[in-house]
Order: C-alpha cells, then structure tokens, then sequence
C-alpha cells in the first residue's frame, strides 16, 4: 500500500492501493461498488475477460453514489439489491491498456443484500456472477482495494473468513 490520500471536504484519509508512477498523470475515476452476500454468505463477484472483481463500476455525470452501484448491478449482474451501509473509500491506481491511460479509481464501498430472489438477465454478456465464500473470493479479486473493501465488510459484520 502506498501513502494515503486526504480527502479535504470530509477529512479523511483514502487508502491508496498500487504504485504510482512518477511523472504519470492519472485521470480520477469515481466509481462504487458492491460487498454483496446471499443468505449462505456467499459473495457476489463477477468473472469478466479482465478479471474478477466485486460488482459495480463508474458514475455517470450527475449520478449518485448509491445509484451508480444499483445501475451497475443490474448491467453486471442482473440483481436488485438493497445497499445496507458505506463500507469506506479507497484508490486504486492502474493503466487501462484499452484506454493507454493511468486512472486513480475512487472507489465507494458498500455492503449490501439481494432485494429480490431470482436475478434477471445481466446486459453484459462477457460477465458471469459467481457466490464464492469470503476466503476464495479475497484468494480471486483482482484489485487490492477490492480485497480491502470484503476484509473492512467482513470484520465490521462478523463474519468469518
């Protein structure tokens, strides 16, 4: 983990995961994403052709932070959830080859719970939801913050890893 960030308007500090590169310029992408358990305890992640990660995703213009984690849900995952509380922020620094840019992803994390039972068709072909138990998932997630995020959730519900 690199040096912490200060986030002025609230005064806390935002963990700040990977390197940083001197001399590069990272564009902030704001994003939320989702802790999200079933009534096993299952995590919901979601294997993509770039990873797995925890669902969710970027912000819209105009979108707020709890918004942009339903809409990416559904998009990734097909789910209506319930968002039961703010798990914390933290960067994660990458290249997106894709893109040939450095982003500072700002994520916001949140736990949350299935709404309704039986998901609906996910938008996103090249995404499959999986339920892993919290172990296999901190084993899988690909970013840092992300792991970060399942252990703060864990701790704070009691649940064991």
């Amino acid at each position: 983990m690199s040096k912490p960030l200060t986030e002025h308007s609230m005064n806390l500090t935002i963990p700040q995961f990977g390197i940083e590169i001197p001399g590069c310029d990272y564009v902030l992408r704001p994003g939320s994403y989702g802790v999200i358990r079933n009534q096993s305890g299952g995590v919901a992640v979601v294997f993509t052709p770039l990873g797995v990660f925890l669902p969710g995703g970027g912000r819209e213009a105009g979108e707020s932070d709890e918004a942009a984690l339903l809409r990416e849900v559904m998009e990734e995952c097909g789910l209506h959830i319930q968002i039961s509380h703010r798990i914390g922020v933290a960067d994660e620094l990458v290249f997106a080859k894709n893109e040939q840019c450095y982003f500072r992803k700002r994520s916001i994390f949140f736990a949350a719970e299935l709404a309704a039972d039986a998901p609906l068709m996910s938008t996103e072909p090249d995404h499959r939801l999986l339920w892993l138990p919290v172990g296999d998932a901190l084993q899988q997630l690909h970013h840092e913050s992300q792991r970060w995020a399942l252990n703060a959730s864990a701790g704070s519900s009691g649940v064991s890893m």
